[in-house]
């Protein structure tokens, strides 16, 4: 009990010099109050962009009509994963904050979304398989010494701590240092992919994967991935992040 209650001075002392921000607009948020649990601020969480329904069966991504099965782009696409489970449509602000999250060191907002993909998605995560892993899209040893995180790993830390679904980083391994995907076209996207994972030799393998990833674009990374998942005897593959993009 003492413990505890030195615990919460300590918290409360540390949200005094550095207070809670909103992982959207990165305004302070409220010290004493629950507000501050949420990690968003009341105005950001009324205009979240939510991917609602229909969606597309592949990917994901919000369709128009409800008598269509697939976006055009899984309908012209081989997909080699099941199905993708993407939490919001890549737009701002949330984009913005996504990005502030990847490349200016804005760790904390981590917990945010993967809360918010632990509560939308946790239940249907379970559902897909016993022994199913959460997998974050690892980068390349130079881009994370560079950087000092992988923000996919942050992320699937927080969706395996809200879900108790348990996350293996020693699946996947980055071995090539690639250009970034934001800098190619689809075509080219997919050639810088071609080689730029393996999967780790003499572990076991889960029957099911969840990928995790920040922001899903082409898709050129998850399908990289979800092959090389694939052959090496992975037999579900599946996806989560943040955004979805439109293209």
């Amino acid at each position: 009990m003492i413990y505890n209650a030195i615990s919460e001075i300590g918290n409360s002392l540390k949200d005094i010099v550095f207070p809670p921000r909103c992982a959207v607009c990165d305004a302070v948020l409220p010290i004493w109050t629950d507000k501050k649990q949420e990690g968003i601020c009341p105005s950001c969480k009324a205009k979240l962009p939510y991917v609602e329904e229909p969606r597309c069966l592949k990917c994901g991504k919000e369709i128009e009509s409800d008598t269509e099965e697939y976006c055009a782009d899984c309908q012209k696409l081989n997909r080699s994963y099941k199905k993708g489970f993407p939490l919001f449509h890549y737009v701002p602000p949330v984009s913005d904050a996504v990005l502030a999250m990847k490349y200016k060191n804005r760790q904390e907002y981590a917990d945010f979304y993967g809360r918010e993909i632990a509560g939308r998605f946790g239940a249907s995560f379970h559902k897909l398989g016993k022994d199913i892993c959460l997998v974050p899209i690892p980068i390349h040893k130079n881009r994370l010494r560079k950087r000092g995180y992988n923000q996919a790993e942050l992320l699937a830390e927080t969706v395996g701590k809200y879900t108790g679904i348990p996350v293996r980083t020693d699946i996947l391994i980055r071995v090539e240092d690639t250009k970034p995907q934001k800098e190619l076209n689809p075509t080219e996207r997919t050639r810088n992919l071609s080689r730029a994972f393996q999967v780790s030799k003499n572990i076991r393998l889960p029957d099911a994967v969840m990928l995790v990833d920040d922001i899903y674009t082409t898709g050129a990374t998850i399908e990289a991935c979800t092959e090389l998942l694939k052959q090496a005897g992975v037999k579900d593959i599946y996806y989560t992040s943040i955004c979805i993009g439109k293209v």
